[in-house]
């Protein structure tokens, strides 16, 4: 990142933030945002003050995130609608997007802060990263929901800038050969469960669409069901769902059903499925392509489909990144890596890569308090 290619620069800002602190605050600079609203804090406690006292300071000498923008062909606004071209501050961006998918999971008990930013580092780095993907390739049906961050609670709103100005720069980036591609870095709320390894995992894109990404194939990820039922406070959705008939024939009931092909968290493969005799060849012929599913019976013993997780399923799970950053202590490098298979990071300001998960930097400097 910029920050850490300059040692001297950080030094002396922090040297003269912390003179600057003592002092009174310069008058917080607005973000450009989208809505043209101020969205700087406003200084009515002492701990506020020196935020914004150190944030000038870094912008001041460009160290800050908030010099950096980012232009997005499609976005949908909450209470706005969809927006094109839209042209707005990079953290800004992240943290509102970021908000509307994981929400305030920082004021889960459950959840602890350390968890919760490394959450949020993960999923910020995901949509930088699919929102440069979609730039080249997409279209408006893949546009995220950003949510104004004027519109976020101002103590959930510093965790967030907090954490994602760590990582703002970042994108994951593939390397098929001939140099560094931009990951398109999907994720969902939850991974499914497979009924005959009894693993929980997500879905491989080749299993889901048909087509083999090599960043996105199926691992496991054991935390799904324990971390949604925290999550779905946030999310809303119920884990599990029952489907008693087939949507294409409503007067016909399970009765046979090949689900043998299926990837590690109970995705049945895009072209292997037989239900009754039929072959299908897509998974949205059903009530629900959202979902991972297995046949059962209800508890009256009628066949019925049952389905896992919600979301497609592919990518980074943000139930399965929450219980890695709160179970195993993962931060957001080692949550990228478990879900992006291959996939490096590189950051987006002068083009550097790492891999693996490891940073030089942070080995050697990491342990230094900025």
């Amino acid at each position: 990142m910029k920050i850490k290619t300059h040692i001297a620069k950080r030094l002396a800002a922090g040297l003269l933030a912390g003179a600057l602190v003592l002092g009174a605050a310069p008058q917080a600079l607005a973000a450009d945002t989208i809505g043209g609203a101020d969205t700087a804090q406003v200084p009515v406690a002492r701990e506020i003050e020196q935020e914004n006292c150190i944030r000038w300071l870094l912008d001041l000498l460009g160290l800050g995130g908030s010099k950096d923008k980012i232009t997005v062909d499609y976005l949908n606004v909450r209470g706005q609608g969809l927006r094109r071209n839209v042209r707005m501050d990079l953290v800004d961006c992240l943290v509102g997007i970021t908000y509307t998918e994981l929400g305030s999971i920082g004021n889960f008990a459950e959840i602890s802060d350390r968890a919760a930013a490394e959450a949020w580092k993960a999923q910020a780095v995901a949509i930088h990263s699919y929102l440069e993907y979609q730039n080249q390739y997409g279209s408006s049906a893949n546009a995220l929901t950003y949510t104004p961050v004027d519109q976020i609670p101002a103590a959930t709103r510093r965790q967030m800038e907090n954490a994602i100005e760590e990582v703002a720069d970042l994108i994951l980036v593939y390397d098929a050969g001939g140099g560094y591609s931009v990951c398109d870095a999907v994720f969902s709320c939850s991974a499914g469960y497979n009924t005959q390894t009894g693993v929980y995992g997500t879905c491989s894109a080749k299993d889901a669409w048909g087509t083999d990404v090599p960043y996105l194939q199926s691992v496991e990820s054991p935390y799904e069901e324990q971390y949604h039922n925290i999550l779905r406070r946030v999310v809303g959705k119920d884990y599990r769902m029952l489907e008693y008939n087939d949507s294409r024939h409503p007067d016909e009931p399970y009765v046979s059903a090949d689900t043998s092909h299926k990837s590690l968290g109970g995705f049945v493969q895009y072209d292997t499925l037989v239900v009754n005799g039929r072959s299908y060849r897509y998974l949205n012929q059903f009530v629900s392509s959202r979902y991972c599913f297995d046949f059962t019976a209800d508890a009256n013993g009628t066949p019925a489909m049952a389905y896992y997780g919600y979301g497609h399923g592919v990518g980074m799970s943000q139930c399965g990144a929450v219980g890695f950053a709160q179970e195993r202590g993962y931060d957001y490098r080692q949550i990228l890596s478990t879900y992006y298979t291959g996939a490096s990071l590189m950051d987006s300001s002068d083009g550097s890569v790492s891999s693996g998960g490891f940073n030089l930097w942070d080995f050697l400097f990491g342990w230094l308090p900025f």
